[in-house]
């Protein structure tokens, strides 16, 4: 048998189950073959699993070794590796333990996951250029009202309809965690990836409001009109230029054009991108 036939066959019945190799492994003293090569079967999903831990830190740590492993072992059943890097391993996580039947009636676990996917997600997008202040600050003033904002790649907007946020939260202190519950409204929360940091911030529902229409371009004198009909008018204004310095200021967002609604079409002078 050549070299390449045999790697196909140890493959197979590493990812398959198929027991046609084990003809080319002789029994020991001590074990039979079957006993001898499922020390590779065992072994090859005990490491999958190892990568989804370190994948899935707090995931892990709030479902503990053995319920963690358990749920694992049935994931890499449902979708098997298929990628040759082991990065990509666990990107279907979230929709397994939304779908599966022993998993979906508790949607905090999904929510954990996706918190945790976002933020390997965000580390690895690539990277682009981020508005600074002093970029909105040569912006004449009867602009303002019609400017658009582009988010940065690595943003990714999550909403909780459980306490995962915080769960998520006391897993990486001290504290234990909180109590599983569901949320009377959604959580919102944005995740993102400033310079070389992933980061992770809570939205009040005013914000994520803004930020939700603002992501789709819609125009900042929309979006203060938007937040006056939110909430208190009176500084409507202020309340959404706040906004928009957190977002400069954290590095969320990535360009910033003149959309002039008169002329049905974006201004072909880009400010900033």
């Amino acid at each position: 048998m050549k070299l390449a036939e045999l790697q196909a066959l140890f493959q197979r019945a590493i990812l398959e189950g198929d027991s046609a190799i084990l003809k080319n492994i002789p029994d020991s003293p001590r074990e039979n073959r079957e006993t001898l090569f499922g020390v590779y079967r065992t072994a090859y999903m005990a490491r999958l699993v190892e990568i989804l831990q370190h994948d899935f830190e707090r995931l892990h740590g709030f479902l503990g070794d053995d319920d963690f492993a358990s749920m694992a072992e049935a994931y890499f059943k449902a979708h098997p590796s298929r990628h040759r890097n082991a990065r990509w391993i666990g990107r279907d996580l979230p929709l397994f333990l939304k779908s599966t039947s022993k998993y979906k009636k508790r949607p905090v676990l999904a929510e954990l996951a996706e918190l945790e996917i976002s933020l390997n997600n965000a580390f690895d997008a690539e990277d682009g250029a981020v508005i600074e202040a002093a970029v909105l600050a040569t912006i004449a003033p009867e602009d303002w009202t019609n400017l658009v904002f582009s988010p940065q790649v690595s943003v990714h907007h999550l909403r909780f309809a459980t306490n995962a946020a915080a769960i998520w939260m006391a897993l990486g202190g001290d504290k234990p965690a909180p109590r599983t519950k569901a949320l009377k409204e959604p959580q919102h929360a944005l995740v993102w990836r400033q310079i070389t940091t992933p980061k992770f911030r809570l939205l009040g529902p005013e914000e994520a409001m803004m930020w939700t229409e603002a992501a789709k371009g819609v125009r900042f004198g929309v979006l203060c009109e938007m937040v006056s009909a939110f909430d208190d008018p009176d500084n409507a204004a202020v309340r959404a230029a706040t906004y928009l310095k957190g977002w400069v200021d954290g590095g969320l967002l990535r360009g910033v054009d003149v959309d002039r609604p008169a002329a049905r079409k974006r201004s072909s002078a880009r400010i900033f991108d």
